[in-house]
């Protein structure tokens, strides 16, 4: 090869780490304006109501019985009499229920948060209880756990007979941290209790259930399209369309290993064996925008590198600045990208972006094919470029295989379109070609 080819290699590697670096810059950018939606959006939950995890209910009894204990002293001793505490948790043998889950947005400037209201139905069933004959009942509550009680939105509590039972702040025996607790008449314990529970309760995020029961069935409607199934246990059925999603779940004792389910916490605190579904926004504009920003070196090269094909093809010299500028062009769709899907729906900020783009690539390119025919070609290109990326983005599950095929197809292109060029004679000057 000739100095000048070896001089315009050089070059062109150089203006690829330029642009590269440029798109980096736009990838650190992302993570900026990702991290300070993230900010906002933790501060909208920091003033409405964080995610939610439900615990209940469960009959706490508070009682004592007497104990006797032996103090020796040398050769006397004593026997003392005392009590000690033989307080216990009871776990219902069955709870049901159905609930509705409302989602919608609150908004911060142009930062979004989803929030939701869980309406919830629930009946349960708590087994009879009675004390020994040296036990002293000193009180009987109701306790539900709620993760973050701002969220309580209303609470109603009613026995078999449909009376209602008076909710209180609070919990006692230490299982759950925050929620509410119903006193129970200690005369109801031996019969056994049926209640209806009706609670309303908002959040943001997430909403998880903790399969405390023997037999746990609940059903959750709700109108959010999107929803990822969170916790141990997956829904046993399910339906998700554009309107929302049905689930159902079912869990028992022999899956949830009976009082174990209160073994486990997480780093939050949480019960770790619970189920539930996250509120998880498939189409984020900013996990959108870094997927598509992760492309963008891939972008840079076949740029540099198709301009340079119809330098060598059709014998017409590109000025490095105008490879440059071509670069920056699409740099700048990345920029254009995350700016506007700030503001409109992704495939919308997307086809603008994409749009300007490609004009502006080809307008500029009239000038070096010297017909509009090959600008609307080589625009073409770029829209078909343009379109297998956003093919990239939508099909996650298919995104290797089809950038694969892509990268295969444009080699193919490439080898096709050089196969006649003497690449030994690009670069050298005319009167040794002649020779």
């Amino acid at each position: 090869m000739g100095k000048l080819l070896n001089t315009k290699l050089f070059a062109l590697f150089v203006l690829a780490l330029v642009l590269i670096v440029a798109v980096s810059q736009v990838a650190m950018k992302v993570s900026e304006r990702h991290a300070t939606h993230d900010s906002v959006v933790q501060s909208m939950a920091d003033q409405y109501a964080y995610a939610q995890q439900l615990v209940g209910p469960l009959l706490w009894i508070k009682c004592s019985e007497p104990a006797s204990i032996v103090e020796s002293s040398g050769n006397d001793s004593r026997r003392l009499f005392t009590s000690r505490d033989c307080s216990q948790l009871i776990r219902p043998s069955s709870l049901s229920g159905q609930g509705g889950l409302k989602v919608s947005e609150r908004y911060r400037g142009i930062y979004k948060a989803h929030i939701f209201t869980a309406d919830l139905q629930l009946q349960t069933l708590i087994p009879a209880f009675t004390a020994k004959p040296d036990q002293v009942i000193e009180g009987a509550d109701l306790i539900f756990g709620v993760s973050d009680p701002r969220g309580i939105k209303r609470i109603r509590v009613a026995g078999a007979d449909g009376l209602e039972l008076e909710a209180r702040p609070g919990v006692a025996g230490g299982v759950v941290k925050q929620g509410f607790h119903v006193p129970l008449a200690l005369d109801a314990l031996a019969r056994g209790l049926s209640l209806t529970i009706e609670l309303e309760v908002a959040g943001s995020g997430r909403l998880e259930f903790a399969p405390i029961a023997a037999s746990n069935d609940l059903s959750l409607r709700s109108n959010w399209p999107h929803p990822s199934f969170a916790g141990l246990y997956l829904p046993d059925a399910r339906e998700v369309n554009h309107d929302g999603f049905n689930a159902r779940w079912r869990v028992n004792d022999f899956a949830s290993g009976g009082d174990n389910v209160f073994a486990d916490r997480g780093a939050n605190g949480w019960l770790s064996q619970s189920f539930g579904v996250s509120l998880l926004d498939p189409v984020n504009a900013y996990t959108q925008t870094d997927r598509a920003v992760r492309y963008g070196f891939l972008f840079v090269l076949l740029t540099l590198g198709g301009f340079f094909l119809f330098e060598m093809i059709r014998r017409k010299p590109v000025h490095p600045l105008q490879y440059l500028l071509i670069g920056f062009a699409v740099v700048l769709f990345f920029l254009l990208l995350l700016a506007l899907s700030e503001h409109i729906v992704f495939i919308t900020a997307y086809l603008l972006a994409a749009s300007a783009c490609v004009l502006l690539i080809a307008a500029y390119g009239r000038t070096l094919v010297d017909s509009w025919r090959g600008a609307a070609v080589l625009g073409g290109g770029y829209a078909a470029l343009y379109a297998g990326l956003y093919m990239l983005l939508t099909s996650e599950d298919y995104a290797l295989l089809m950038g694969a095929w892509l990268i295969f197809g444009l080699l193919a292109l490439t080898m096709w379109l050089t196969r006649r060029l003497d690449w030994s004679a690009m670069g050298r000057p005319a009167e040794d070609k002649a020779e």
